[in-house]
């Protein structure tokens, strides 16, 4: 193969972004002729019997085929003969009739004759709105040709067309009498060249070779990224259960002398934290308190999110509540980086005399 051949034919390896118009080469063989060998004739000039082949390039497809279903002149358009600039001002239907541009080869099966199928307008209304046309026919078989082709934007205008839903026919009689039935003559598909498809394997494999290796490259990039990602998903979540976590209280004991309260908060590390002690405003008036607040408390969350703070209120305070006896409502709140948290507890009171007695009470004993 010639420089030139070799370029060409490497080309058709490049990925679908590359290649937006189909390009079609053609060579015409030699087939052989009945009797006719090199001893009856060393010139080859009786070798008369001949066969098209074309290899099709299109969207980084590359397909050969063999010319054989007999339709002329209306196949895949070869956007070899229409330069970009040149073809610049034309429309769809300028490209689809342009005379140069039209070959013989159709890698679909086809239903000529009939009218509503011959139209520019359907021809063109299966093929994609806004892009040069690819082919000056309508497929009629319900599968992909194998250049990138989908049956889905096909099928639907053959059914518009002529009523026919070519998705729910499955054998060549099938497709040869609905065509029929139109008033068409039915045509199968030219015959893919197993020859020409593997002179293009052998070409572009070493090109094919380095489009695999970097697709592998690419794909072990995306996992590892994706991997990154999950890694940094879970270390923003474990940061965000960590650091914005709302706060909870443990008390050591739901009933307790006002001397003797201890509270436990766990939250957000590094973070302050108020507690208060509360009682109701009347049971504060009662025991000649100006608040209800008996004890407030601060302090800050340790790295691991937790405090122990005490409850225990001023002398002062604690005096007062000596003149109360019995079991004295309260409630433990505790806030912190705009969170909260409350238990309800019971304080035990008792008078000093009592308190005093017990404990002569407790030293005589021991």
């Amino acid at each position: 193969m010639h420089a030139a051949g070799a370029l060409a034919a490497l080309a058709l390896a490049i990925p679908a972004s590359a290649s937006a118009v189909p390009s079609v080469t053609t060579v015409v063989a030699k087939t052989g002729n009945a009797g006719v060998t090199f001893l009856t004739d060393p010139t080859g000039a009786a070798l008369t019997n001949t066969q098209t082949q074309y290899v099709i390039s299109t969207d980084g497809y590359a397909v050969g085929f063999a010319e054989d279903n007999g339709v002329t002149g209306h196949g895949v358009l070869n956007y070899a003969a229409l330069p970009s600039d040149y073809r610049a001002p034309m429309t769809a239907e300028d490209k689809r009739t342009y005379g140069p541009a039209q070959t013989d080869v159709q890698p679909h099966a086809t239903c000529s004759g009939v009218a509503a199928l011959s139209s520019g307008a359907t021809i063109l209304a299966w093929q994609a709105a806004g892009r040069d046309p690819f082919y000056n026919y309508v497929p009629w078989q319900k599968t992909a040709a194998g250049l990138g082709d989908d049956p889905r934007t096909w099928l639907p205008v053959v059914r518009a067309a002529t009523g026919v839903d070519l998705s729910a026919l499955s054998t060549a009689a099938n497709f040869t009498t609905a065509c029929t039935r139109l008033g068409g003559t039915y045509h199968a598909a030219d015959t893919q060249s197993s020859i020409a498809s593997a002179l293009i394997a052998n070409a572009v494999a070493p090109l094919n070779a380095q489009i695999a290796s970097l697709r592998r490259a690419r794909d072990a990039s995306d996992r590892a990224a994706a991997t990154a990602r999950d890694a940094q998903k879970l270390a923003e979540a474990a940061y965000q259960a960590l650091f914005t976590k709302p706060i909870a209280l443990t008390l050591a004991a739901r009933r307790f002398e006002p001397a003797n309260g201890v509270v436990m908060i766990t939250g957000s590390p590094t973070d302050p934290v108020t507690v208060t002690l509360e009682i109701a405003k009347r049971k504060a008036r009662k025991l000649g308190l100006s608040s209800r607040v008996i004890v407030e408390a601060t302090g800050e969350l340790n790295a691991d999110g937790a405090v122990l703070l005490p409850l225990k209120p001023d002398q002062a305070v604690l005096d007062q509540l000596a003149k109360g006896s019995g079991r004295l409502p309260a409630t433990v709140l505790a806030e912190s980086g705009g969170s909260s948290a409350s238990a309800s507890v019971t304080l035990t009171l008792q008078p000093k005399a009592k308190a005093g007695k017990e404990k002569a009470a407790h030293r005589r004993k021991h």
